[in-house]
C-alpha cells in the first residue's frame, strides 16, 4: 500500500531557511576575516597616516644620531679626551676639514665631583673618604658631617647637567634596611609633597644661601616619610609659599604643609645621604634623607585627542551594523517558527494526546436507574 502525500520528511528545511542558514555562515565567516585584517597595524597606518612633522621629526633624530655616533668614532680614532668633543658635522673631504673649527669644551674644576672609576657622562658618586664621617640614626647633621654634606650638595647641583635616564629608581626600603649600601649613590626618586620650606645656610666652601627643605611620601613609603634637602625648585612651587609677613621679617624660615588630597607630585635626582632621625608623634622616627639639587613638579597629566578617537565612530558603526544583522536573523528564525507551528508536518511531531481522569465521576447501573425513577 503507497500514500501519495505533499508533505516533506521530517527533518528537511526548506529552501528559504537553508538560504538564511548560509548566509548566516557567510555573515560569520567575513566578520572573522575583517578582525584578521583590521588586528594589523599596517591597515590602520594606511587609514589613518601620520603627521609630516612627526615624520621629519623622526628622521631628524636618525639622522641626529648616526652623526653622534660618527662624531664618537671619530673622536676615539684622533685621541680625543673624554672632557672634549667636537662640535659640527663629520669631515668628509680636506676643504670641508679647513672651512670647520673644532671646539673644544671643559668640565668644570671640582676635585670631589671627578671619580676616576666613572665613565664620562655619568653621574660621579660622592667619594668614600667623604663620607666617613656620617653617622646613620642621629637627629640633624653633626658639624663633623658638614663638610660631606655641603660638598654633596655641591655635587648635587651637577647632576641637572648630565643624563640621568639612566639612574635607578630609590626605594624606600632600601634606604631604611641598607643604608651603607646605597649611601653617596644618585637616585631617581618620586613622589607627593606633604611640606616645603626654605631655609638660610650660612656661607661655607661650596656655597649657601636659600635651600629648599622638603618632606615627601612616596609609593612604597606608605605613611613614612622622606627628608630631602634641595638647592633649586620650580617656580611653580616656590609660587606655593605664602610670604613673609612683617612678624616673620627676622625669621629665616617659611614653612607650607599640604594634605594628602591637595599635595603635589614632585621629582628629582639626588644623592641619598644618611639616614636621619627626627621628631614626630611617636616619638623619634627614622626617615632617609637625600640631598637633590632641582626640585621638579610632575605636571597634572592632560587629556589630549589620539588617533584612538578617529577609530571609535568606525568600531560604533560595525557594532551596530552586526545587532542589526543579528537581530533580523533572530526575527526571521521566530517568523520561520510560527509558520512552521500551523502546518501538518508540525502536528505529527507533537506527542498523541494523553485523556485525564480528573473530575471523572461512576455510578452503577442501580444508582442510575433510582435517579431515574426520582
Amino acid at each position: 500500500m503507497r500514500f501519495r502525500t505533499s508533505q516533506r520528511p521530517r527533518g528537511t528545511l526548506r529552501p528559504g531557511d537553508q538560504r538564511r542558514l548560509t548566509g548566516l555562515i557567510a555573515g560569520v565567516g567575513v566578520v572573522m576575516l575583517c578582525f584578521t585584517i583590521v588586528r594589523q597595524p599596517q591597515f590602520w597606518h594606511r587609514l589613518f597616516p601620520a603627521p609630516a612633522a612627526q615624520t621629519q621629526a623622526i628622521s631628524v633624530d636618525a639622522t641626529s644620531n648616526s652623526r653622534i655616533r660618527l662624531n664618537d668614532a671619530i673622536a676615539h680614532s684622533e685621541g680625543i679626551r673624554h672632557d672634549e668633543f667636537l662640535s659640527g658635522a663629520p669631515i668628509s673631504d680636506e676643504k670641508a676639514a679647513l672651512d670647520t673649527v673644532t671646539v673644544t669644551a671643559n668640565r668644570l674644576p671640582l676635585a670631589i665631583a671627578e671619580s676616576s672609576d666613572a665613565p664620562p657622562l655619568s653621574v660621579p658618586r660622592v667619594p668614600k673618604d667623604l663620607l666617613k664621617t656620617v653617622k646613620d640614626d642621629v637627629i640633624g647633621v653633626y658639624a663633623s658631617e658638614s663638610q660631606a654634606y655641603y660638598a654633596t650638595l655641591k655635587m648635587a647641583t651637577l647632576i641637572d647637567r648630565k643624563k640621568t635616564n639612566a639612574l635607578p629608581t630609590g626605594a624606600f626600603a632600601l634606604f631604611m634596611d641598607s643604608p651603607n649600601g646605597s649611601r653617596g649613590m644618585a637616585w631617581r626618586v618620586e613622589g607627593s609633597l606633604r611640606r616645603l620650606a626654605t631655609i638660610k645656610e650660612r656661607p661655607n666652601p661650596y656655597g649657601g644661601g636659600k635651600f629648599y627643605d622638603a618632606w615627601i611620601t612616596t609609593p612604597d613609603s606608605g605613611n613614612q616619610l622622606l627628608h630631602v634637602i634641595a638647592t633649586n625648585a620650580d617656580a611653580t612651587l616656590t609660587k606655593l609659599l605664602p610670604p613673609k609677613s612683617s612678624q616673620q621679617q627676622t625669621s629665616a624660615r617659611t614653612v607650607i604643609e599640604f594634605t594628602r588630597k591637595t599635595s603635589p607630585d614632585v621629582k628629582f635626582t639626588g644623592y641619598f645621604f644618611k639616614r636621619e632621625g627626627y621628631a614626630s608623634r611617636q616619638g623619634v622616627s627614622l626617615a632617609p634623607l637625600l640631598l637633590a639639587g632641582t626640585l621638579h613638579e610632575v605636571p597634572a597629566r592632560i587629556v589630549t585627542s589620539t588617533r584612538a578617537e578617529q577609530l571609535t565612530p568606525y568600531l560604533g558603526w560595525l557594532t551596530i551594523a552586526v545587532c542589526g544583522t543579528v537581530a533580523l536573523v533572530w526575527c526571521s528564525f521566530l517568523m520561520s517558527d510560527a509558520a512552521h507551528s500551523r502546518t501538518r508536518a508540525h502536528a505529527l511531531t507533537r506527542l498523541p494526546a494523553c485523556a485525564s481522569f480528573e473530575n471523572v465521576t461512576a455510578k452503577t447501573v442501580g444508582e442510575a436507574l433510582g435517579d431515574l425513577e426520582a
